[in-house]
């Protein structure tokens, strides 16, 4: 009998330690290897059940703190994507089950965000050195492969640096996210030994060069606001210097990058010349904007029920979208989306996609600035590496989608629930060491 209860706990803390593991990797292949980051997520979510189902059978049940208000507000975050997704086919009596694929990535990480915080686990503490891996294996891979289905190497004013199975949008604005999170993640547990500096370092520069050979400008607005945001936050004794060392860097870079000049020259043109009364050519940035006004209209036209993916052909050609934007710029929408996460789900879902997207911001943003200005020193750095990330994907999303592909919304729904949970457990542990100095 003693055996078997030995034998049961050491199989329960094997799989607490796989689970740990499986997040602990998760970034490591994200841009390489097609299946990589979903699997990881199912392999997770399968094993935090049976860790939970484990404990329910033994008779114990598991402890969640019902007063404990921001995991009931995570867990109830995680269900709304799915839910704005119902509730508009509802209205629409128009049932795809399809379309649940990528908002069922974030409930799929409701029982690891509970196992996380049940258990204590901080998998951080890990992952912060795997992160700088993954982005030299992306590196190498695009050095030793660089042709990619999105130009050639032969043309390259044209040519868009990425791997085989991601567009360079999403390849861009990752490895940005990543980048940057290696330079916050830096003494983010004591202060860390100059090679680890040097490798945290390492992979933020690869991360920017990565994003920048992209040619995807998806992203790049956010590294001098997260650099703005490492400096005021963490370097408080030498903002000066490191502002001075910015304005640099980013000079530098304008005027020694071809790509990242042409890029943002192009970029600046296309919105001084883009008309709002007269019928625009297609641009990027001009098909964008036109993109945000035809989703304003669209969901004027259906708030309720939203028109799902492609419900609203009808509209194509109409007066009111002729006015500014070519069939050509309608039928992309169309098709492909509007570019821009918060107008895709309202116009796909109506004002339940508009508020699950907007939640899915808004709702870890006010997390992150409460555990920035009221958690443990502890918690204050793991929030300002949130913050950042969540500047990233925000900035990210404002011109691509970042939740509606597979693979992205499995990664951004892991590295939620890691960030939310690692600082849950910080502030519980807090919030134990002062019930027991108060007694």
């Amino acid at each position: 009998m003693e055996k078997r209860v030995v034998r049961q706990v050491l199989d329960m803390a094997n799989l607490s330690y796989g689970l740990q593991t499986l997040l602990a990797v998760s970034p490591l292949f994200v841009l390489t290897i097609k299946g990589w980051i979903s699997g990881i997520l199912f392999a997770s979510s399968a094993a935090a059940i049976f860790i939970m189902l484990s404990v329910i059978a033994k008779g114990d049940s598991p402890t969640f703190p019902k007063h404990h208000n921001w995991l009931w507000c995570f867990v109830i975050l995680f269900t709304l994507p799915v839910i704005a997704i119902f509730l508009g086919q509802s209205w629409r009596q128009d049932y795809v089950g399809r379309d649940y694929d990528s908002p069922a990535r974030f409930l799929l990480s409701m029982p690891i965000l509970l196992v996380l915080f049940q258990k204590r686990f901080d998998v951080f503490r890990s992952m912060v050195c795997v992160i700088p891996g993954s982005i030299l294996i992306t590196c190498i891979v695009v050095t030793l492969n660089p042709e990619s289905p999105w130009g050639h190497l032969n043309d390259p004013v044209h040519f868009r640096e990425t791997t085989y199975f991601v567009d360079p949008l999403t390849f861009g604005s990752l490895n940005m996210t990543l980048g940057l999170c290696c330079l916050l993640s830096i003494d983010l547990y004591g202060r860390d030994d100059w090679g680890v500096r040097v490798y945290k370092t390492t992979g933020f520069i690869v991360g920017v060069y990565l994003s920048i050979v992209s040619g995807s400008r998806t992203g790049w607005l956010a590294l001098p606001l997260v650099l703005y945001m490492w400096s005021h936050l963490r370097l408080t004794r030498y903002r000066a210097p490191v502002y001075i060392g910015i304005l640099l860097l980013a000079s530098g870079s304008y005027y020694l990058s071809a790509t990242l000049q042409q890029r943002l020259d192009v970029a600046v043109q296309e919105i001084i010349s883009y008309h709002w009364d007269t019928l625009n050519p297609q641009t990027s940035v001009g098909d964008r904007l036109s993109f945000l006004r035809m989703a304003v209209f669209l969901f004027s036209q259906n708030p309720w029920s939203g028109f799902g993916d492609h419900g609203f052909a009808a509209f194509i050609n109409s007066p009111d979208l002729n006015r500014y934007a070519l069939q050509q710029t309608q039928e992309f929408a169309l098709h492909s989306g509007f570019h821009n996460e918060i107008a895709t789900n309202m116009v796909r879902s109506g004002v339940w996609g508009l508020l699950s997207s907007s939640a899915l911001f808004v709702i870890p943003a006010l997390f992150f600035i409460r555990s920035l200005y009221g958690g443990s020193q502890q918690a204050q750095k793991i929030a300002v590496l949130a913050l950042g990330y969540l500047a990233c994907t925000f900035i990210s999303g404002m011109t691509t989608e970042v939740f509606n592909l597979k693979f992205t919304a499995s990664f951004h729904a892991l590295m939620f629930t890691c960030f939310i949970s690692s600082l849950l457990v910080h502030h519980a542990v807090g919030q134990g060491s002062e019930k027991n100095e108060s007694t």
